[in-house]
């Protein structure tokens, strides 16, 4: 089950950024579901730079990933969700190379941003929910328990495709076990333009930022 952990905010400024209505606050966003455009053939491409410290030795890692909207599918619980595939190509110290391929089923609702691991899963993989209030705090995920905090709706991102005003910026953070904390600007009618995420478990950490390249809307 999702549980909402809310800050008190004035009730105006939660009037202001209602789904559905222009926001006066943020020019150029009509409304929440802006931060996450969902259609088939939708492409995201990013290149991706950071590092790997293990123990006192550091790796340089380089990479791309592209991530693209494939299709629709029926969710057991009945509804219909978009199929995500994420492909990521890394390369560590400049040998070895990484490929990773994760297929995840999204949707967008007047409640928020939903994503599922699965087809058949009964309960959210992750969410944003809806309205978007600067400063709202809320459980992002239940396993591995993952709390979001929305921390601003005027964030600018500068990356290789272009500068982009007006973004949502989202801090994600996973303590449990180690510690996992991914900071992202959704840009309106684009989506995902940068993600940094630092990581740490034990003598290991790693801090990999990815930068969007170029967004292909779906014709």
């Amino acid at each position: 089950m999702r549980v909402l952990i809310r800050t008190v905010v004035p009730a105006l400024l939660i009037m202001a950024v209602s789904c559905g209505d222009n926001d006066p606050f943020n020019p150029g966003r009509n409304d929440d579901s802006s931060f996450f455009p969902l259609a088939v053939g939708n492409t995201w491409n990013y290149v991706r730079i950071g590092v790997y410290n293990v123990d006192s030795l550091s790796y340089t890692v380089t990479g791309v990933s592209t991530v693209r909207i494939l299709g629709t599918a029926e969710h057991s619980e009945g509804f219909q969700v978009f199929l995500e595939e994420t492909m990521v190509s890394d390369t560590l110290q400049g040998f070895t190379v990484i490929n990773t391929a994760d297929t995840s089923y999204i949707r967008v609702t007047g409640e928020g941003f939903f994503g599922y691991p699965s087809l058949a899963s009964t309960d959210f993989g992750w969410t944003v929910p809806f309205p978007m209030v600067p400063g709202m705090v809320w459980m992002f995920r239940t396993e591995p328990q993952t709390t979001g905090e929305l921390l601003s709706l005027s964030a600018t991102a500068t990356v290789p495709a272009g500068t982009f005003d007006n973004c949502a910026e989202i801090r994600t953070t996973w303590l449990e076990g180690g510690n996992m904390v991914n900071t992202t600007d959704y840009a309106p009618n684009v989506g995902m333009v940068r993600n940094v995420c630092t990581q740490g478990v034990g003598q290991f950490t790693s801090d990999i930022t990815s930068r969007l390249t170029g967004y292909e809307p779906a014709p």
